[in-house]
């Protein structure tokens, strides 16, 4: 069985364009709010810009329970200074003193310190408090590619050195892949 020439170049134009589409439609960024990671939710702005949502990464540390999540949002015409937004959440089995305050500690020798800190809720005799906050992006993107994090929780005369998770440099190779962050 002979097969012509046009049909041929066809049926190999069908199948190419197959192959194209199929692989432009499992690129998950281009998708309004499609999962494009296990820790991250990307979505679709506008034609310039993305959110990329880090879902809350939950640990404990002592008697205390710990979560955060971040919301970076990109666009064509970023500055280093814009800002990223998070949202940390505290619990433990005593009231808290005062409004904790939260700083990350990058490599043992860089601080970021959160700016706009604002509460969300404060529950069961302020033993369990939600905050949002923000960093610069350069801050965020230091804390992304630092091999070692840590948080410093003061809460009045107490203070805590808490390690980030293993779950958050994993969240943190996601998010350099998707903002073509180098590995450094």
């Amino acid at each position: 069985m002979k097969i012509e020439s046009s049909k041929l170049l066809t049926i190999t134009f069908c199948v190419i364009s197959i192959f194209v589409l199929t692989h432009c439609a499992s690129r998950n960024s281009l998708i309004p709010g499609v999962t494009s990671g296990k820790y991250i939710e990307v979505f679709f702005l506008s034609e310039n810009s993305n959110q990329y949502f880090v879902r809350p990464i939950e640990w404990k540390e002592a008697d205390l329970n710990l979560s955060i999540d971040f919301t970076v949002r990109t666009h064509k015409k970023a500055q280093s200074n814009d800002p990223v937004t998070f949202s940390y959440t505290l619990e433990k089995n005593t009231p808290f003193n005062d409004e904790p305050m939260l700083y990350f500690i990058l490599n043992d020798t860089i601080a970021v310190a959160p700016s706009m800190v604002e509460s969300l809720v404060s529950e069961d005799n302020n033993t369990y408090v939600k905050y949002t906050s923000q960093i610069e992006y350069d801050g965020f993107v230091k804390m992304i590619s630092a091999k070692r994090v840590e948080i410093i929780l003061l809460d009045g005369m107490k203070d805590w050195r808490i390690r980030m998770p293993n779950k958050f440099y994993k969240a943190a190779d996601e998010v350099k892949k998707l903002l073509n962050i180098p590995k450094g």
